[in-house]
């Protein structure tokens, strides 16, 4: 079942790349996207291209290493569509590539801002307004986007091998307070491997090397469209001549 007919769902970083993907499909499947990103023209042209196949979306800038931004347009999307906004994609994210010793303070803390605190501001708003709508509101969706970048090691990654760990721990944090406390809200974790997306081009990764965004965007689909008994703990897609478990 991937219907997603009245549902209100939020993608960041849905300006480009895997967001950009995952908006489309979701869009394709019934749903009203928030496409949030830092970059509004790139979230515009996430929602024309979403218009002009038949579908339903609004742009929203955001920047999600700002609390007080997170928090005003969290809090607006439940202002205008309450009991509908059901689903959080936390896809934002960056990459500053560069050895330990290269990389400076001001790249350190932009990649942990957008990869860990983002996720963080983001997803605490989320289940805050989701709790404040009581019985009313049923069961939600929260999914995180990580990287197989948390479970590997790889040189010139420091800051983002380190930060994806992080949103990975941070991730099984929410789902053992969500089972803990009984949120209504379930909590999936996604580590996807290389994608032919715009974040990839700084590797030079080979075409066969990367996967099609579509492939991840159709996965998060398909947790959140499980029965409602059941979550999607981790998955970790990968290409077949991915080198993994490595």
């Amino acid at each position: 079942m991937t219907d997603l007919t009245g549902r209100v769902t939020m993608v960041t970083g849905g300006g480009s790349g895997l967001g950009r993907a995952t908006s489309r499909l979701f869009a394709e499947s019934g749903a009203h996207v928030l496409v949030a990103d830092i970059d509004e023209g790139g979230a515009k042209q996430t929602v024309d291209a979403i218009e002009e196949a038949g579908g339903s979306a609004e742009a929203v800038a955001v920047d999600v290493a700002d609390r007080e931004a997170v928090d005003a347009v969290i809090g607006s999307a439940f202002e205008r569509h309450g009991v509908r906004f059901d689903c959080l994609v936390n896809n934002a994210g960056t990459d500053r590539g560069a050895d330990l010793v290269d990389i400076d303070d001001a790249q350190w803390h932009q990649v942990f801002g957008v990869n860990v605190h983002g996720p963080m501001y983001t997803s605490r708003a989320f289940v805050r307004g989701r709790l404040a709508l009581d019985e009313e509101g049923g069961l939600a969706d929260l999914v995180n986007v990580v990287s197989i970048s948390a479970l590997t090691v790889g040189a010139g990654a420091a800051a983002y091998n380190s930060s994806k760990a992080a949103l990975g721990k941070l991730t099984e944090v929410l789902q053992t307070e969500a089972r803990e406390h009984g949120w209504p809200v379930r909590v999936c974790a996604i580590h996807p491997a290389a994608m032919n997306t715009p974040m990839m081009e700084q590797w030079s990764l080979p075409q066969e090397r990367m996967m099609d965004p579509r492939i991840v965007a159709e996965l998060i689909r398909h947790a959140i469209t499980l029965p409602p008994e059941a979550v999607l703990v981790n998955a970790i897609p990968t290409l077949r001549n991915e080198y993994f478990p490595r």
